[in-house]
């Protein structure tokens, strides 16, 4: 009889301890640590942390006073897609966090990455940002002057153009100076620096279709380029 209930038992509990080896451990994330990280320069290895180039508020009720590269992420988890890729397309991002992993490793140079944890407490985030429903895709746009030689941009008025110049380069080149980003020279011609602020990294002129191979992850550039929709040729 006892052998009986032995084997009973163990027919029982079997089923139960190979579920529970089969079972994956679920990563659950916080929203709260996913905002540390977002505002966390160590993220990164050259100082440069996520809200540089994106605001998590809506920068059409709240204004700053600084124009940054990205488009505000308030909202963005309820894209259909990011950076630019159809969801039907088989190298799509699955959600933003993959996308967010991205700008980890390329524009903040951390080569191991974000760690299982830190892109479910990332993703988190960025979820919980997201008051603001936006359904429809965010066109990649650019500005880059598909000839290469960026004229028109001799005359400006250099009172308005300091001002622009503490609302977008500071952060990265304070006082002009070396910072996150190189020391500004200050004897080049205007071109120079219109193609500076319109192709970046090379991103700007792959997307503008004036060079395919200008990309480069490997290169050691990291600055994102401002397309028009954030700073107009004007500016």
């Amino acid at each position: 009889m006892m052998k009986l209930m032995l084997l009973f038992l163990a027919c029982c509990l079997a089923p139960l301890a190979l579920g529970a080896q089969e079972e994956p451990e679920v990563i659950t994330g916080k929203a709260d640590a996913g905002r540390h990280l977002y505002y966390s320069a160590p993220l990164g290895t050259n100082g440069l942390s996520c809200v540089h180039c994106h605001t998590d508020f809506d920068e059409a009720a709240q204004d700053d006073g600084l124009i940054r590269a990205g488009h505000s992420l308030y909202g963005a988890a309820s894209r259909p897609n990011w950076w630019g890729r159809e969801p039907e397309q088989a190298n799509a991002y699955a959600n933003i966090g993959a996308a967010a992993a991205v700008c980890v490793e390329h524009f903040q140079r951390n080569p191991q990455r974000l760690t299982a944890q830190q892109l479910v407490d990332l993703r988190a985030y960025l979820r919980f940002i997201n008051r603001k429903q936006q359904r429809q895709s965010l066109a990649l746009t650019s500005g880059a002057d598909r000839t290469g030689e960026y004229l028109g941009f001799d005359e400006g008025d250099r009172i308005k153009g300091r001002e622009l110049f503490y609302a977008t380069c500071h952060s990265c080149h304070p006082n002009a100076r070396s910072g996150i980003g190189p020391a500004l020279p200050s004897d080049r011609e205007p071109a120079y620096y219109a193609k500076k602020v319109r192709e970046g990294d090379g991103l700007g002129a792959q997307i503008a279709g004036l060079d395919p191979n200008a990309y480069d992850p490997s290169s050691g550039q990291f600055m994102p380029y401002f397309s028009v929709d954030r700073l107009s040729n004007r500016n």
